[in-house]
Formats: C-alpha cells, structure tokens, sequence
C-alpha cells in the first residue's frame, strides 16, 4: 500500500511525524509528502506553549516541537496513491482521503481552542469520498491539566496517533474508506470557539500561583470514603443521592479512597488505597466492618515499590484474589491473601509492560474479562477504555480486539465492580470531564465480543457542592460504598 500524507510545511510538529510512522507500519507500505494549505494556527500558540514549560518548570512538549519536512525522510509528490491521509485538515482539496480533526480543524490547534474554551476536545476521523464526509470514529480526549495548553494538546495527539495507526491497520486488512468504523461517542461537541493563547497563560499562570499560595496555609480538598447500609436491594440501580452517608474516618494525615467490600465466611472486611500525605504514595489497607460499619482505623496490608489504589478483590475456587491498581510499575499483578485481610502474597503478572488504571475483572460468555484504561504514549489514562480476555485467571491475557473498545473521558474509566441487574451486567464508569473523578454513572453492557464492543449509560452522577469528586461505587454484604472529595465532618450527603 502507497499512502500519501497531506501536511502544512507552515505548522509541521513532532506528533505528524510519528502518525506517518504508525501508519506506515500498520499497512506495511511505502509514503510520500504533498504540502498544502491548513488553516493557520492561532497566534502566539508557541509563545504560550513556551511561556508554559518556563513557568512550569518542565520541558517543551515533545509532540509539538516543529518539524521541517525534510525531517520526514520521505519523498515529496502527488502521485496515485492507494491512501491518502490529511495530517493538516487541509482546505480547499477535492480528493478522496481520512481526515483527522478537532472541530472541524487542525488537531493540534483545535485542543488548543477547546481548552482555552475549558472544554475537552472532540478527535474526529473522517473518511471522504467524493462530496460525502463521513464520520468514521469520534473520540472524547481527556484533559489532565486544565492549567497547561501544552499538556492537552499532547493527550489530544498521542490519541491522535492511536486513531490513525488503528485505521490504518484495519485498512490494510480489507477495509474500506466507504465501511471503515472505529468506535464512536455519541455525544455532539460543543460549537469551536477560537481562544486567545497568551491570555489564557496569563490567566491560568495567575491561577496556579494562587493555588501554590492557597496550599500554604492550608490542605487540598482530598478523597474520603463513606459508607452506608444497602437499602436499594439487587433489582434497582443504585441512587446515591438522597440517604446521607457516613464518613470513615481519617486523621488529617492521609485520605482514602476506592473502597472494595469483601465477605468471607461471617466477616466483612473494607480494603481501600490509603495516601498518606507524608510519603504520597498509596498503599492498600483494610479495616473490619460489622453491623454498625467500620470498626476502627483501616492498617496498611500491602505496600509496595510503587503507588498502589484500587484494590479490587474477588474470590476464585475458595481463595481471595486482589488486582491492585500497579500501573506506576507497568504491571498488571495478582495477589492472593495468605491470611485474610492481614497478608498478602504477588503469585503472577497477569500483563507485562502496560500502564493499566483500574483494573476491573468480568466473568462472562465462557471467558474472563479484564476492563481497564491505558495509557498510550503523549496520552492519558482517563479516556480509553481497554479490554483483555483469557481462559483462565493467570492468562495468557490477550486484547480482546485491536486498539480501545471505547476513547470518551466521560465514561471509560472503570468505577468499581460490575454487577447484574436482572439478564443485564451494569458497569460503574468515572466521569472525568471537568477534572478527575468528577462524577460517575452506570452503563449496561450491550455487547462484548471479539467483534466489538457496546454498551449504553444509564444514568451519570455528578455531586452538588461542597463536594467535588465521586468516582467510586461498591456494594455487598448489606453495604453500599463510595469515595467523594468533601469537607471534614462525619456525614456525607450526595445530592
């Protein structure tokens, strides 16, 4: 396969080139360069991207240095080719070709808007054939920090990539730009809104030193995990809101967060990341629950080299499992309880090499599931969602298709563990958008199978102030279990 690469020598950044490397690899063919006209970059774009790794203290960011085209190593011309790939959202060109975008404009650009605009961008594939553009794939990205342009933008092209590479593949597997699909958010993006570069780093450079100022003389709204009795029963979806919760109980010194219910035999137990602000570091830790709740202050059970949080657990042939979240190692482990809830012992790595978050397992059609979001290079691991297969639980775990079963920031991150609800299996999801652990909501699983995957929300919760965070759900043995960010105070209530 020839692919042609359409780019604008004027606006020619590091993440074009690694595209045209991924989708040169993923079709196994030969490229070549035409240059033409893209719509121009907002003015004092790498001004501010500059003024921002200053003002921060970190580097440029690396998929936004300018490139020359000579850097390309590849040929320049117009000739027939079985692929042409618009890296500039081009104006002005009557052929056929897949486009990639953000609001109707260049990707790079086009995050820059959404986020000057406090919006997360909308990553577009489309496929053009004669005068019909179609929609072949949507992307809600992820925006980690809302502070830093550069930080954004270079999510929105590591996705970018993905999306291309992934294409491209299924392109060179007989795929057409007439039937090619990758997955879609439903959800419409908001109208463009041209921003202004150096007055959003003025603006967010003020902010971020108040808040350096406001850490000083007093600590960051943190995590806490709350509690109550399960009164919705296994045939309802869980409301959250309208029964007060109560608050475990921290020091000052540390929060806790993604809380998982455990029974076995007549005890209860709660495992939960604990962070104390000392070492900031989470670890695993446990506390017993009895009829009235928690009993006492929850004690480390396992530590380890890197950070470690969502302890999800599970029990398999009589024996207590845990997959701790150990995405800082680039693992995915599995620990079994020597003696439950006190130690725990690493018996595999379910996979190797991969920045996992939240790993959450699903026995279902025969098979085991493991649902996740990864990390992909320049990305974020709060918008794409993963799935793994295997037969048996220490694997071999396998994708269960190429690339994400789903890219949306508002409902990819797992929330905690899935339940049935009738024939149905309900999946937690987290609600990133607007910031981490915004909110959350439950999705039913459609469909789950090496063709693809699908599944409809149900409803999405977002908490009214003073909170600002929830982004956990569990329940089992006669409680439910959530995390929020709150005040101090013993009762939660989430409107």
């Amino acid at each position: 396969m020839h692919v042609l690469f359409l780019i604008d020598s004027t606006d020619l950044r590091r993440w074009q080139a690694e595209a045209i490397a991924g989708v040169l690899a993923a079709t196994g063919g030969s490229g070549a360069i035409a240059t033409v006209a893209g719509p121009p970059p907002a003015s004092l774009l790498d001004f501010c991207l500059a003024f921002e790794a200053l003002a921060f203290r970190r580097p440029l960011n690396e998929p936004l240095a300018r490139l020359s085209p000579s850097a390309l190593g590849l040929s320049v011309g117009d000739e027939d080719a079985d692929l042409v790939v618009d890296l500039a959202a081009a104006t002005d060109i009557s052929r056929d070709r897949l486009l990639i975008s953000v609001s109707g404009t260049g990707v790079a650009a086009g995050a820059a808007d959404a986020i000057m605009a406090g919006e997360e961008p909308f990553l577009d594939l489309i496929a053009v054939t004669g005068e019909t553009h179609r929609l072949v794939g949507r992307w809600h990205i992820a925006v980690e920090d809302r502070r830093q342009l550069g930080s954004g933008m270079s999510i929105t092209t590591g996705r970018a990539i993905e999306m291309l590479t992934l294409a491209a593949g299924h392109l060179a597997g007989g795929a057409t730009l007439h039937d090619l699909t990758l997955p879609r958010v439903e959800t419409d993006p908001p109208p463009r809104r041209t921003g202004n570069p150096g007055r959003f780093a003025a603006t967010t450079f003020a902010r971020s030193l108040a808040s350096r100022l406001e850490r000083l003389v007093r600590n960051p709204p943190n995590w806490a995990v709350a509690w109550r009795t399960d009164e919705t029963g296994d045939d309802a979806l869980p409301t959250i809101a309208g029964r007060p919760w109560r608050r475990l109980a921290d020091d000052g010194e540390r929060f806790y967060a993604d809380p998982f219910l455990v029974r076995q035999g007549d005890r209860t137990v709660l495992l939960v990341e604990e962070f104390p602000f000392a070492t900031q570091k989470g670890i695993i830790s446990a506390v017993d629950v009895g009829t009235g709740g928690p009993i006492g202050t929850p004690r480390p059970v396992i530590e380890g080299n890197c950070h470690l949080s969502y302890p999800f657990v599970f029990e398999e042939d009589g024996t207590l499992y845990m997959i701790p979240e150990t995405s800082g190692q680039r693992q995915v482990q599995l620990w079994r309880a020597v003696e439950f809830p006190d130690r725990w012992e690493q018996v595999a790595v379910l996979i190797d090499d991969i920045d996992l978050g939240d790993a959450t397992l699903l026995q279902a059609n025969g098979r085991r599931h493991l649902f996740g979001t990864v990390r992909p290079n320049w990305g974020s691991s709060w918008d794409g969602l993963a799935i793994f297969t295997a037969e048996t639980l220490t694997g071999p775990w396998v994708p269960l298709f190429a690339g994400p079963a789903k890219v949306d920031v508002a409902s990819a991150r797992p929330a905690g563990r899935m339940f049935s609800l009738g024939a149905n299996i309900i999946r937690p999801f987290q609600d990133s958008a607007g910031g981490y652990g915004a909110g959350l909501g439950f999705a039913r699983i459609d469909r789950l199978d090496a063709g693809g995957y699908a599944e409809t929300a149900l409803v999405a919760l977002r908490p009214a102030p003073p909170l600002s965070g929830l982004h956990t759900y569990n329940r089992g043995a006669g409680f439910e279990v959530i995390d929020v960010i709150a005040g101090g105070g013993t009762d939660v209530v989430v409107p």
